[in-house]
């Protein structure tokens, strides 16, 4: 073969390699940019919402303030602001890292993918909202009606992050070889997440229940081998995908196990 020839081929193979790795670095900052928007806005503009909707449900809260400041029913600029800023970008950072781990395992496209993902967001972020111990539920009258708002709050993350997900699969520019910049870009995002907010989030699983945070590291592991094998061009084997959907079903199974008793004393019950 002449030297121009293999020059060419060593040049498509690594373009190709970088292509690959740059595709899996897409999907990553992909995942993080539609979990960090979704916080912002359901989480922050929505959790002043469902604050509204709590003093009309429980008239007796309104004017009260909650254990992180706010009123309960007045809304103002300023606290609006502080709750995006703070709540939104909080349970953004959080639910994207969730996010990124385990959406290849979920299965279906479009809507009923994201109809599949307002059950598991319940079962695996909803006691980072539901903290029965929170003197917020005594203010509330431990309202059932209220719980349950805060729960579909949760739901309707899950459901627009994957929404969010799929538009920006379409609009987001793929790893050519013939621009690096894009590649660049979605591998600081990607080490921003795994190495400043993968940590936290682990450890604030494995705080609230070893069960549930070891079967979301089994979900990491299946998604970390599932990259790697399209980094190298390889197709996901079967016994992957079912040791994926397995890990996140029990991560699912154990996350409603520690979320119910949370339930169960916002609601007064225990």
């Amino acid at each position: 073969m002449p030297v121009t020839s293999t020059a060419a081929a060593v040049a498509a193979s690594d373009g190709r390699s970088v292509s690959l790795v740059g595709e899996v670095l897409r999907d990553i900052a992909r995942g993080g940019i539609a979990g960090l928007l979704t916080g912002i806005v359901v989480a922050g503009l929505g959790g002043r919402i469902v604050m509204r909707l709590a003093a009309l449900i429980v008239p007796t809260s309104a004017g009260r303030f909650t254990e992180n400041g706010n009123q309960i029913g007045d809304i103002t600029f300023s606290g609006t602001f502080g709750l995006i800023l703070v709540g939104g970008l909080f349970f953004g950072l959080f639910g994207a890292t969730v996010w990124v781990v385990v959406s290849p395992w979920i299965p279906g496209a479009g809507l009923r993918r994201a109809i599949f993902t307002m059950p598991i967001a319940v079962a695996l972020t909803g006691m980072v909202l539901i903290q029965g111990t929170n003197p917020d539920f005594r203010i509330l009258a431990h309202d059932g009606r209220v719980v349950a708002v805060l729960l579909a709050l949760v739901a309707l993350a899950g459901l627009s992050i994957a929404l969010l997900d799929g538009w920006l699969d379409d609009r987001l520019p793929h790893a050519g070889a013939a621009s690096r910049a894009p590649i660049a870009l979605y591998l600081i995002l990607a080490l921003a997440g795994g190495l400043l907010i993968l940590p936290i989030v682990i450890l604030g699983y494995f705080d609230a229940d070893a069960r549930l945070g070891l079967a979301l590291v089994g979900v990491g592991l299946a998604t970390l081998a599932g990259w790697l094998l399209r980094g190298r061009g390889r197709v996901r084997p079967p016994s992957l995908l079912i040791a994926g959907r397995a890990a996140l079903l029990a991560a699912v199974v154990f996350g409603v196990l520690e979320l119910a008793p949370e339930v169960a004393a916002a609601l007064g019950t225990t």
